[in-house]
């Protein structure tokens, strides 16, 4: 028979071989879960400081990389036919409003005249609204324009537009 130490108290005794094995196995179980924990305890922290420290370092190429995406992801988000509704919208929209500021697509100078923002996003809503009407765009594709449109005029302070309803505006 035997002789092994079993822990709690550490006793030296006389085990079957079969006490043997089960003893074995448990010991074997123990370990690889503390294996497990240790990895957990030592991985998650190790791979979020290693993101941070890559995201502080490239963080100039990951701006300049967003600015150079602004127009495709707008028009990506204008042209997105989402069927999901108002949630979906507005993920969508705060995602985008969140991660840079958008730019109006009606330029600054028409006709000789200066726009200012709030009104050349203003003219944005109502091109869409024409859009709607033409049969050129889906109404949830729409949506998802206007209400982009509409915080990003409130957070630059702009006033409601005609073009956008005051239920879009306050759901904004």
């Amino acid at each position: 028979m035997p002789i092994t130490a079993i822990p709690k108290g550490v006793d030296l005794r006389k085990i079957t071989p079969v006490q043997k094995r089960a003893l074995d196995e448990l010991l074997a179980k123990e370990r690889g879960t503390s294996a497990l924990t240790t990895a957990i305890l030592v991985g998650v922290p190790s791979i979020i400081a290693g993101s941070a420290v890559l995201a502080y370092v490239f963080k100039d190429e990951a701006k300049t990389w967003l600015a150079e995406q602004q127009d495709t992801f707008i028009e990506l988000v204008k042209q997105l036919p989402v069927e999901a509704g108002g949630v979906v919208a507005d993920a969508f929209t705060s995602a985008a409003t969140s991660l840079f500021s958008l730019n109006p697509i009606t330029p600054e100078t028409v006709n000789g005249s200066t726009l200012t923002r709030c009104t050349r996003f203003a003219v944005d809503a109502t091109d869409i609204l024409a859009q709607i009407n033409e049969g050129k765009i889906g109404t949830t594709s729409a949506a998802i324009g206007i209400l982009a449109i509409a915080k990003q005029m409130k957070k630059e302070g702009c006033s409601r537009p005609s073009a956008i309803s005051q239920a879009q505006w306050d759901q904004a």
